[in-house]
């Protein structure tokens, strides 16, 4: 996205907890560059638009065109395999590059630089998926994929870990020991995780709402969602545990990164399609930081709306998921900052951001 893109939070601190908190972002809706243009420009065009997640994007735009063209999204077996192996990257470059930095520990370039290679070639449709799932459970952490599996709580989770010493393992440990000493003021407000929802489940639930204030700020029938990993991984008991005993969010959000990560190989179905009216097309692509949204109406060969909904906009909307923060009892300003930078880079944003402490 263009550099003017930012999100801007400012924390509400009276010294020792956290009132309240802001969140604006600046990024510039798609439909202001859009409108008007013909639908193969559009699909060019998409992509340098967004730099993060640019496969999924471009995957997006063709499936509500081809849509709203009464057509079948071309090459599809190709753009699942993209966009599977964008999110893979995704996943791989916060587990072993940004996780790390940020609680203190050594980053892991030169695993992420293999894998990334790896994925690239898998979408070009080379390369051995199966040999890259087994790889990645070994080395990440330690264990066969049947051992994984068999994980189903948090209790469990850190005594194989403990065991197995994979190079997620004190990531794992590390943020669950940050998370562990949170001390929060009563019930914690965070918003409801997203349904697994289809393409028409989202025509059923949204399509009445869309508009440009909804492409800034998403809602469903006026409460926020988080959107991600989590969200679909969200009815696994495992997961379900890992919320039970760390309801903060940040190590399940990570655990369930984890599981989209290693299920992704060699899964597909992220992109559905929908024609929702004469000319009309919705698209929805599962991406790596959540459910990605394309509406678009063509009118005389042109378009003549484009909404777009990216992850970010769902999981920083202003009363959305950083909510969770308020009431947070933390006396110390430079720790405050580390926890809210964990819960930042836990939603993962597609764009920067800045934040601000204002003292209340």
């Amino acid at each position: 996205m263009p550099a003017a893109s930012k999100l801007n939070l400012r924390i509400q601190w009276d010294g020792t907890a956290v009132l309240g908190i802001e969140v604006q972002s600046t990024r510039p809706p798609a439909y202001r560059l859009l409108s008007g243009r013909q639908p193969e420009e559009a699909v060019q065009l998409i992509p340098l638009l967004y730099s993060v997640c640019g496969k999924a994007q471009q995957a997006a735009a063709l499936a509500a065109l081809s849509a709203a063209q009464g057509r079948a999204v071309p090459q599809i077996e190709k753009l699942e395999r993209a966009v599977v192996c964008e999110a893979m990257q995704e996943h791989l470059w916060r587990l072993l590059l940004d996780w790390p930095k940020r609680l203190g520990l050594p980053p892991h370039q030169k695993s992420f630089v293999r894998w990334h290679a790896a994925l690239n070639a898998i979408a070009a449709g080379q390369g051995n998926e199966e040999n890259l799932k087994v790889e990645l459970h070994q080395v990440l952490l330690g264990m066969t994929a049947a051992e994984w599996r068999q994980l189903d709580t948090h209790a469990r989770l850190l005594e194989c870990l403990k065991v197995k010493q994979g190079l997620l393992a004190p990531i794992i440990m590390a943020l669950d020991l940050a998370e562990n000493r949170l001390d929060f003021a009563g019930e914690q407000a965070g918003c409801d995780l997203m349904p697994v929802w289809t393409v028409f489940d989202v025509n059923q639930q949204l399509a009445g709402q869309f508009g440009t204030e909804f492409a800034v700020r998403p809602q469903d029938k006026g409460r926020p969602l988080e959107t991600g990993a989590l969200a679909l991984t969200q009815r696994k008991p495992f997961v379900q545990d890992v919320l039970r005993m760390r309801p903060a969010r940040l190590l399940a959000r990570l655990i369930a990164r984890l599981l989209d990560l290693l299920d992704s190989v060699p899964a597909r179905g992220r992109i559905e399609q929908l024609a929702v009216g004469e000319d009309a097309g919705l698209s929805v692509v599962q991406t790596a930081r959540g459910m990605l949204l394309h509406q678009v109406r063509i009118e005389t060969g042109r378009i003549a709306q484009y909404l777009i909904v990216a992850p970010t906009e769902w999981n920083f909307h202003p009363q959305g998921a950083l909510k969770a923060l308020v009431g947070l009892q933390e006396s110390n300003m430079a720790r405050l900052m580390e926890t809210v930078k964990l819960f930042v880079l836990s939603l993962d944003p597609c764009v920067e951001f800045e934040i601000e402490v204002v003292h209340a």
